[in-house]
């Protein structure tokens, strides 16, 4: 296919130390140059950039303005003047990979029957190793967002899909169907035109894609350094206002209108801070009211006022427009708002703004609007990596992602690595204790769902005022009392305070609990309680304070599992293809007791040497936070010491992958677990018998857990008395001589394998990430002053750092305006006259 003729536009104002990596990388296209033509579009630069252009770059065409249009007229100025059948935009802070315009070009071409016409290129920062655009959502009122914006580049997976809007800071578009469809809207300026670009080329039929091959790399807000921060609030606001105005259809319009407004007007009075006081304006405080009529306010509480008074001011023009843009709709809302991909996102973090936006999206049915699109962004925080070794708190957190991501935006994120592809879902690692990088990730989710330790090491988390979900289903302070029991008493009463603050602290701040029996459920009841979370906002909002917590089980696959390959019998040496193989299905810890079914296996070959235990975990694939294990080399050991190491009993050498553990259930004839008697048995659930039912692996167990008691119940295999090896024995040998052992409990397994899976278990949670909302007790306003107060603080260095910025951008222009003028005298002679002077009386000396 032959390629089409391309002209790159580049608009500049004032960014003169810019230009020169800019064009030369444009020069370096791996792209036939006589189908490249290059535009600079200049709003009356002062700094030499014409001159500069001249110089370096003759065959650029220059569009030289006597004003600085904007960056939405000048694109539109270039694109008129453009002769290329495509038009590509690029900053002109930013340089292009050579590979950049073919790695547009190319998608486009290939998706161009499906009604493209557009794509994004990826963009990260001047070095490479930061995000700035790899993709973007809108939230309901008109807000663009860049997401992963300056996160690791290499910890964020990126892939080619379909966009609401391609960034304008580097994109390709049909050149004609830009200039039909009116290209840029220039009552925008700057800030939010591309996504009213992309929401009207998809309104009117055509479609936006990503590049992920074409990349740029760009000085993030270079040329935005020039204005201040009320300005260019201003232009955020006034721009979201008119976007949603020209481009939601009439019935969604009236909901989501009222909202705005009301939110807006919110986020313009908590811009008062400690300036605006609220009493000056109350009849029933007159004695504190003051005499004086004025009253000081930050620019940047105005900004969001004059935002909306410039719609109010043009607003029969904005009417007008918007119906010229619907009278040519050709795609209905629906599918469209899918797109947005995060839509109840909020810009405002104060508590009592999201408590309104929560309000304000129930009242007018936003939700609603949405529906058969996914609405809550979430984050999953996994307390585990994920590579192909996972443990039970990795497995949960991807199996959490996997089926929450059919209603809901879903990020799974891990510390150190993320080498997992789940569908729909963005996996990304982060650093361990990168503060900066989690707390980047939460403040773009509605609802964050932690577990572990997530609230200890990234203390930030709280700050944010999110819906916080709390998976409580291990409970590590009853697993930790196992390990610290062993070490100086003085550590010990300090590690054990330690987990209890920790836990005491998740009780405290969370919104939704999650754990994974209703023996759990009665645990945990007890343990709200006492940190006065059972309040009579929520037995009110629900008495039964499921709504609060709920269970939601570890889970089982759907799909019923598949032998890939033989991994054990015939495999090992010393188990024949023909042996009975009972298999120990995950991890030796040290509140477990393979010990007991190691004697077992001793008595059990006497009468059946063909038996074999095959233990299939090994040390726990995340070292970082799981310690090597006491009782892996008790079992060792001991194996050794009855003389059944490698003969009867084998210990793996390695974690089984996630993916390949079918193949070692599916081989096995029996599956064993038993633990020892103290509490954490007690609030136990072991995932480990989840895989046997999946894999319809009849099992021999302790008593004393929840799994147990189901196991007896549904006869699912044999529970035998705590640390009896006797009885151990003779259940493995009842159920190594029942004839057909596997086929004979088919019909018992085919019902507790739908109970257990993974969508059923999952629904409470499910069902909370697709309507989510805060606690009750988050209401009360002594706890929203609380929170309030404690983001204030931010809240006031956020002004002394925009009127910071102010300062320093008027001190940087004017040093430039000096830097100007002494450039002019020397281009005039008279500096360089003096130099030439001083040099010749140096000279002579």
């Amino acid at each position: 296919m032959a390629l089409p003729t391309v002209s790159v536009v580049v608009v500049n104002f004032n960014g003169r130390q810019h230009l020169e990596p800019c064009f030369s990388s444009l020069l370096k296209q791996e792209y036939p140059a006589e189908l490249v033509e290059l535009i600079l579009v200049d709003n009356n630069s002062q700094d030499g950039s014409l001159e500069l252009m001249a110089e370096r770059f003759p065959t650029v065409k220059v569009i030289a303005n006597t004003h600085n249009l904007g960056f939405a007229p000048a694109v539109n100025q270039g694109a008129a003047a453009a002769s290329g059948q495509y038009l590509a935009l690029i900053n002109n802070d930013a340089y292009a990979d050579p590979h950049w315009l073919r790695a547009q070009v190319e998608p486009l071409l290939a998706h161009r029957d499906e009604g493209v016409v557009c794509v994004g290129a990826r963009m990260l920062d001047w070095h490479g190793q930061r995000v700035d655009f790899v993709g973007g959502g809108v939230n309901f009122y008109g807000h663009g967002d860049q997401f992963f914006h300056q996160f690791p580049a290499d910890a964020v997976n990126v892939e080619e899909h379909e966009l609401l809007f391609a960034c304008g800071g580097a994109m390709l578009i049909d050149r004609r169907v830009f200039l039909d469809v009116g290209g840029f809207d220039e009552e925008y300026f700057a800030y939010f035109e591309d996504v009213d670009l992309g929401w009207r080329l998809w309104l009117y039929g055509y479609r936006v894609r990503f590049a992920p091959e074409a990349v740029v790399y760009h000085r993030a807000h270079a040329t935005a350094n020039i204005m201040h921060g009320h300005q260019i609030r201003t232009l955020l606001e006034r721009n979201a206002l008119i976007t949603i105005l020209k481009n939601y259809d009439d019935e969604h319009l009236q909901q989501v209108l009222p909202a705005a407004l009301m939110l807006l007007l919110k986020r313009s009075l908590l811009e008062g801070g400690p300036s605006l006081e609220r009493r000056e304006f109350d009849l029933r405080q007159r004695k504190h009211t003051s005499p004086d009529p004025t009253l000081p306010v930050p620019k940047l509480m105005l900004s969001y006022l004059m935002a909306a008074g410039d719609v109010l001011d043009d607003f029969p023009r904005l009417w007008a427009k918007r119906q010229a843009v619907q009278a040519r709709r050709a795609r209905p809302d629906s599918e469209i708002l899918p797109l947005f991909r995060r839509p109840m996102g909020t810009n405002y973090l104060a508590p009592s703004y999201l408590l309104l936006q929560e309000a304000l999206t129930e009242a007018f049915d936003i939700r609603a609007m949405l529906n058969g699109s996914r609405t809550t962004r979430v984050l999953i925080l996994s307390s585990d990596p994920l590579y192909q070794n996972l443990a039970g708190p990795g497995i949960r957190a991807v199996e959490m992602a996997r089926y929450l991501a059919q209603s809901c935006y879903v990020t799974l994120a891990a510390p150190d690595q993320a080498d997992i592809a789940i569908p729909n879902v963005e996996c990304v690692a982060f650093k361990r204790y990168d503060q900066e990088a989690v707390q980047h990730l939460a403040s773009q989710a509605e609802v964050l769902i932690v577990q572990g330790f997530a609230l200890f090491f990234y203390p930030a988390l709280k700050a944010l005022h999110k819906v916080l979900v709390v998976d409580l289903y291990d409970p590590f302070h009853l697993e930790n009392l196992e390990l610290h029991t062993k070490g100086d008493p003085a550590e010990v009463q300090a590690k054990t305070a330690g987990d209890l603050a920790i836990l005491n602290e998740q009780l405290r701040v969370g919104d939704f609990f999650i754990c994974a029996s209703e023996r759990q459920r009665d645990f945990w009841l007890g343990a709200l309680g006492s940190m006065g979370r059972l309040s009579p906002e929520a037995y009110q909002h629900d008495p039964t304070f499921r709504s609060l917590l709920d269970v939601v089980p570890f889970g089982l696959e759907p799909t019923p599992p598949v032998h890939q390959r033989q991994v054990v019998k015939g495999v090992v040496p010393g188990i024949a293809a023909d042996d009975t193989l009972v298999l120990w299905g995950g991890g030796i810890w040290d509140w477990l007791d393979p010990l007991t079914v190691i004697r077992a296996m001793a008595i059990v070959r006497e009468r059946r040497p063909d038996v074999k235990l095959f233990f299939m975990g090994y040390h726990h694939p995340n070292p970082t936070d799981v310690p090597v294990m006491a009782m892996y080399d008790r079992a060792v050991a001991l194996a050794h010491e009855l003389g059944l190491h490698g003969q009867n009993v084998f210990f793996n050498d390695r974690w089984v992958p996630y993916a390949e553990r079918a193949s070692y259930l599916l081989e096995a004839d029996i599956g064993v677990s038993a633990h020892l008697e103290h509490v954490e048995t007690r609030f136990a659930f072991r995932t480990r018998l989840l895989d046997y039912i999946w894999a319809g692996l009849p099992m021999v167990v302790s008593s004393g857990d929840t799994l147990a008691d189901t196991v007896s119940e549904r006869g699912l295999g044999r529970v035998v008395p705590i640390e009896d090896a006797e009885s151990y024995a003779a259940a493995i040998l009842a159920l190594v001589e029942q004839p057909a052992t596997r086929q004979s409990f088919d019909g018992v397994f085919t019902v507790a394998q739908q109970e257990f899976a993974w969508p059923q278990a999952l629904r409470p949670l499910i069902a909370f990430c697709r309507q989510p909302r805060y606690a009750p007790d988050k209401h009360r306003k002594p706890a929203i002053r609380e929170a309030e107060a404690a983001t204030q603080a931010a809240q006031i260095t956020e002004q002394r750092r925009m009127s910071e910025l102010d300062a320093v951008v008027e001190a940087k222009n004017e040093h430039i305006a000096r830097l100007e003028g002494l450039i002019r005298q020397i281009q005039h002679g008279r500096v360089m006259r003096i130099l030439n002077l001083v040099q010749r009386l140096l000279g002579r000396r």
